[in-house]
């Protein structure tokens, strides 16, 4: 039962669905799983939380 986490910025359900989709699909080509034994969980963040650099990525 993988667990995938993705942390990225904030984005809309649609964007979600068709890669939590596509993550999925790829697990159960790879590992022989079933769709229902993958979870993916995504954890959102506002770009002025986000630093890279140095620098906040609400800033570049």
């Amino acid at each position: 039962m993988p667990v995938i986490h993705i942390e990225t910025f904030k984005s809309s359900d649609e964007k979600k669905t068709e890669l939590a989709g596509e993550i999925t699909k790829l697990f159960c080509d790879k590992m022989n799983l079933k769709p229902e034994q993958i979870h993916v969980v995504f954890d959102e963040y506002e770009p002025n939380n986000w630093a890279t650099g140095g620098k906040l990525w609400s800033k570049m």
